[in-house]
């Protein structure tokens, strides 16, 4: 029976004749006690010691995974975002892979619950299937869960040194995202001003900004395209810019990327072994941004080349964006040689006289329809070249009831619509009010 109850506790149970001495078994236990934990402690703190130098050296994740596998000698897994790497003998099932994806709820609620420090971080063991089982930590970055580091063996094997391991092995991990993160933002901060310098395009600098483009390997008199970016949703412009950042990487194409507010501004260049369309590449771009953040509207220019283009490029992007949104819509994408008769009216919005024009040409039919079926009417009918059976189809209606309805504008504004030039003068007001509406 106490075989039995030690058995199922994990206690260790002596059987010793009657005329040992305790005191002295006492002793021995006790030190063995004590130099076992010194030389487990010795062990991790020469474990936390190595892998850290590999962090500060800025070795990267994969050669601190590489040296916690060989001096733990049990395969090694890292969860982190939406990717899990795995380190160790073979590949990792998919049985054990969907257990600890389904895990991962019950990970974050005992968090909720330990107290969490980045140095010391708590270990929990966590059975998988099998007879398998594994020690998790969490990776803790500035106050947040960054991802879970995992040591992987069957009952029994992992240990408490194992335990030990895991947990300075975690707090590695996190001065290497620290530190990745830290050079990130500083890359970051110098493409952004270098794309400020190449969008300003203020004379005197341009022979500077191309020589500081070259030196970080993207060629500007090789043919660009720049395309601007607004997520619908206030905030998620730094989801967008990481998305299309992991995009242009994985494509192998020499890019600039810049956020500011709520707007992305991307500059990518078009030359290299691995060439791509334009309207591929803003295809893919609007992709990427909407698994980020959806919806995402795009907007973008026409492919150029030189130095003193990128301005020019950079505001038919941002202007392109921004009218898309607003007439088109939160999830379009939107060329700027396709805005037409918009890219004028856009320009000339602020002028007072804009609104003006529009109120002359459309004012009293617009007091006098109520339910907006005049002005339906008469844009339909604009929008099919002036003919009244096209506008009936357009409008699902019978074709006399456009007769009468055109008949009734003609009265209200005192206009003949055969006349060419009073269709474009109404039409143009039309397009200047849905310039104002948006």
């Amino acid at each position: 029976e106490a075989r039995r109850v030690a058995d199922a506790h994990g206690l260790p149970l002596f059987s010793l004749p009657a005329t040992t001495p305790l005191d002295q078994v006492e002793q021995s236990v006790l030190h063995y006690i004590v130099d076992r934990r010194a030389e487990l402690h010795e062990r991790a703190q020469d474990l936390h010691r190595q892998l850290s130098e590999l962090a500060l050296a800025g070795r990267g994740l994969p050669a601190l995974l590489a040296r916690l596998h060989e001096l733990t000698g049990v395969p090694v897994l890292l969860e982190r975002d939406a990717t899990v790497d795995y380190v160790g003998g073979g590949r990792l099932s998919e049985s054990t892979s969907a257990a600890i994806a389904a895990e991962r709820p019950a990970l974050e609620e005992w968090l909720r619950e330990v107290p969490l420090s980045a140095f010391d971080p708590p270990v929990a063991v966590r059975p998988l299937l099998d007879g398998q089982a594994r020690l998790v930590a969490p990776i803790l970055v500035q106050g947040s869960i960054a991802g879970f580091l995992s040591l992987l063996g069957s009952d029994g094997e992992l240990g408490e040194m194992h335990r030990l391991a895991v947990g300075r092995a975690a707090h590695a991990c996190a001065i290497e995202l620290v530190r990745a993160r830290a050079a990130h933002d500083a890359r970051d901060e110098v493409d952004e001003e270098l794309l400020d310098v190449l969008t300003a395009g203020r004379p005197g600098s341009h022979q500077a900004a191309r020589d500081r483009a070259k030196r970080k390997g993207f060629d500007v008199d090789a043919p660009y395209l720049l395309v601007a970016a607004e997520p619908a949703e206030r905030g998620h412009a730094p989801k967008v810019r990481a998305a299309w950042e992991r995009l242009l990487a994985t494509m192998r194409s020499s890019a600039l990327v810049r956020e500011r507010g709520d707007s992305i501004l991307a500059l990518v260049s078009l030359a290299g072994k691995r060439s791509i369309e334009p309207r591929a590449l803003v295809e893919q771009l609007h992709r990427a941004a909407r698994a980020a953040s959806s919806p995402v509207a795009l907007g973008y220019g026409a492919v150029r080349t030189g130095t003193t283009e990128i301005a020019s490029g950079a505001r038919e992007a941002e202007q392109a964006v921004s009218m898309g949104r607003r007439l088109f819509g939160p999830d379009s994408a939107t060329a700027f040689k396709n805005l037409g008769l918009y890219r004028l009216l856009y320009a000339l919005e602020p002028l007072p006289e804009v609104r003006a024009f529009r109120d002359d040409a459309l004012g009293r039919l617009g007091a006098k329809d109520r339910r907006g079926v005049l002005l339906e009417t008469l844009g339909a009918y604009l929008a099919t070249n002036g003919s009244p059976t096209e506008a009936a189809d357009l409008l699902h209606l019978h074709r006399n009831t456009v007769l009468y309805r055109l008949g009734r504008i003609e009265d209200l504004l005192g206009v003949d619509l055969r006349n060419a030039e009073v269709r474009l003068g109404l039409h143009l007001a039309l397009k200047i009010g849905e310039i104002l509406a948006s």
